[in-house]
């Protein structure tokens, strides 16, 4: 009241308008504690990255979890996850996930606010076609948005659908826009990859005939073109190859590094392999050590200027066929066309995951042998009550079961 220049005395009827408006701006100003935001139940980065990538096969997955804030006095929280390529049709909507506390919300898409706010957002923008930048965009993508409350306000009593409010709208947007830059600058950087992917191949088909012809002409000494295609591309391209070999049955992964930059290069280089019961990595002259499961890394040494190195590794236990997509992630500075930058979270927790599950295997196996042991106390100890229960004079067993015969 003191802030407004009003009295605190005096009664709300003979409040006039002018009263009542510097009354509203003074709560405007004024500062209320926020109500603890610890009760809230995010799916955290992680969980979000992972779902998305196990349920759909795609190389770009892009997350964001905001800061938690408030509106009507109730702590909330948004996350937007955000995956695109793989599998998924490029000429029809993208598919909307939505989940209020953890659980999905399967029907009356067109009226929820996680739709709207994705509506809102001119896609065109970031690679995907918005059509007047209404509705929802199409393209090669799947968008999960999870709203975190402690009361989230639902349209009607069936809980399909989440009503109007703007401070969720607002978080909502600006998760979107997050993501949409993600996805702008993965696009970007997919188009230059491509274009130097395609300029590396030209340069490498091109320039060795332009030698040749050149010094047939001038009959002259061969000269290394390492050097020049260095100074063209200035990249680091890698190249990966399956083969199955019918005579050996086992399938070689070859890998080529080539350093086409200024400065000398030094990485380790991780692949996937399908790692199981009766596979096994065969053949590896390079060593390497195993990271987790189904992926094993090999740290390389220095690279010099328009050198290559060739990583090969051969895959017992499989059938033909079986084994017919590699990919290759890093660990380095810079970028290498045709492998991805290992993503350090993602390997923790699968190490976390695979630690967990042999504890259980452990802990089962503890267990079956505590019951085996169980059970042969049993019968032991029903082997001593009938030795004992057995009355004097009677014939005695031999070492095969079978009673004595009598002499």
């Amino acid at each position: 009241m003191s802030l407004a220049g009003l009295d605190a005395t005096r009664k709300p009827a003979s409040l006039k308008p002018d009263d009542v408006n510097s009354l509203l701006a003074a709560f405007s100003q004024v500062r209320l504690p926020s109500p603890p935001t610890d009760c809230l139940s995010p799916i955290e980065d992680l969980l979000i990255k992972k779902g998305l990538s196990k349920a759909i096969d795609s190389r770009f997955v892009s997350t964001v979890t905001r800061e938690p804030r408030v509106t009507n006095g109730n702590p909330f929280q948004v996350e937007v996850g955000l995956i695109f390529g793989g599998d998924l049709p490029g000429d029809q909507p993208i598919q909307i996930l939505r989940f209020a506390n953890r659980v999905p919300l399967m029907y009356q898409q067109g009226g929820c606010l996680l739709t709207k706010a994705l509506e809102s957002v001119d896609w065109k923008r970031y690679g995907l076609d918005h059509p007047g930048g209404r509705g929802i965009p199409k393209g090669p993508a799947a968008v999960l948005i999870h709203l975190a409350s402690t009361n989230v306000q639902f349209t009607s009593e069936a809980k399909e659908a989440l009503s109007d409010n703007v401070d969720v709208f607002d978080e909502i947007r600006l998760a979107m826009l997050e993501v949409g830059r993600g996805l702008r600058n993965h696009l970007k950087k997919q188009k230059q990859k491509a274009k130097a992917q395609e300029k590396f191949e030209l340069v490498n088909i091109i320039l060795p005939e332009i030698h040749d012809k050149a010094i047939s002409i001038l009959d002259a000494e061969p000269v290394p073109l390492s050097p020049v295609i260095t100074k063209i591309m200035n990249a680091v391209f890698i190249e990966d190859v399956l083969e199955w070999d019918k005579e050996t049955k086992e399938t070689r992964a070859t890998i080529q590094l080539y350093n086409y930059t200024a400065r000398p290069r030094a990485y380790t280089l991780l692949s996937t392999w399908p790692e199981r019961d009766g596979v096994q990595i065969s053949e590896n002259e390079r060593g390497g050590r195993r990271e987790a499961k189904g992926l094993w890394a090999w740290k390389l040494e220095t690279l010099d200027p328009g050198k290559s190195t060739t990583l090969t590794f051969t895959v017992s236990g499989l059938k033909k066929g079986d084994w017919s997509d590699i990919e290759i992630f890093f660990r380095g500075a810079g970028d290498i066309i045709g492998a991805t930058k290992l993503d350090e979270e993602i390997l923790a927790e699968m190490l976390r995951e695979e630690e967990a599950g042999l504890e259980r295997e452990l802990d089962e196996d503890v267990e079956s042998d505590g019951d085996d042991d169980a059970e042969s106390a049993e019968e032991l100890v029903v082997d001593d009550q009938n030795t004992s229960e057995e009355p004097e004079g009677s014939e005695q067993s031999d070492w095969f079961g079978l009673g004595g015969d009598e002499q």
